[in-house]
């Protein structure tokens, strides 16, 4: 669905003032509590319904209608004020998005009681709004200070203390074998990979930069610091590539980027060469 906010007008272009949010569901059975987010009626149709009083499906009339009192069905674009830089609720997250479409989205799609998570939750918005609403939540960020943003927010609300907001900076045990986690969308089988001892990250980057030097593979341009370059996989972990040594390569950023999960070594390269971004060759 879409949200409409406010922001600058461009002088040459329509205003661009429509985020888009994308909802997904697992199965069939969804929850959607379209009576707790109905909004009110325009004006124009509440008189338009008043005037009429009667409904028509197809050839067949039916008297004494009259609108949902809770309001109308929403449309899937909401127009949404968003939050200005005076205001309270501003955090200093530049992505921060005001409480009233957590809110909304919130009890649209969970039931007091259910668990809310939000694996982005450096603002905290989400958390706030499910624990207003009763849900449970659970919040991850990489920010080391969004925990203590989350007591703060929680605290100014009244609703929990820092001693009642569990933290910890522990990463869980994996119980999935290191699968990946849509192992369905894989195009090619994993394959065991070699016996003996594996090398880490810092040795396969070490041996790399041995044999090739501080040179990205991916567009052949020579850097001084070694620190421009990322080590990668050549044939891509969702295709069933190997951690081993024999599947790593190193590259710079833009190569890492444009390589993604997308191209192989030689994948990359071409497209490199496609679009002109290889190392001029004197």
């Amino acid at each position: 669905f879409g949200v409409i906010a406010g922001g600058g007008v461009p002088t040459n272009d329509f205003a661009r003032k429509h985020d888009l949010i994308f909802r997904y569901a697992k199965g069939a059975a969804v929850t959607f509590n379209v009576d707790d987010i109905r909004i009110p009626y325009s004006t124009d149709s509440t008189e338009r319904l008043n005037y009429t009083a009667r409904a028509f499906r197809g050839n067949k009339t039916y008297d004494n209608y009259s609108p949902n009192p809770k309001g109308k069905h929403p449309e899937d674009w909401w127009v949404m004020q968003p939050i200005m830089p005076s205001s309270k609720e501003r955090v200093g997250f530049p992505t921060q998005k005001p409480y009233a479409l957590y809110e909304r989205i919130v009890t649209a799609s969970s039931n007091e009681g259910d668990v809310v998570l939000d694996p982005f939750a450096g603002c905290s918005t989400t958390l706030v709004a499910a624990e207003s609403l009763q849900r449970h939540w659970v919040g991850i960020d990489i920010w080391e200070g969004s925990h203590q943003l989350v007591v703060e927010r929680m605290e100014e609300q009244s609703w929990l203390s820092g001693q009642a907001v569990t933290f910890t900076n522990t990463l869980p045990e994996r119980t999935d074998d290191g699968e990946i986690a849509a192992p369905f969308l894989r195009v090619k089988e994993r394959i065991q990979e070699p016996e003996g001892k594996k090398m880490s990250r810092a040795e396969m980057y070490d041996y790399l930069l041995s044999q090739f030097g501080s040179k990205c593979q991916g567009c052949d341009r020579d850097f001084e610091d070694s620190r421009y370059l990322e080590l990668d996989h050549n044939t891509p972990r969702s295709d069933g590539g190997l951690n081993h040594i024999s599947n790593r390569i190193l590259l710079c950023g833009p190569c890492n980027k444009l390589k993604s999960n997308t191209y192989t070594l030689s994948g990359l390269r071409r497209q490199n060469k496609k679009l002109g971004y290889m190392a001029k060759t004197v």
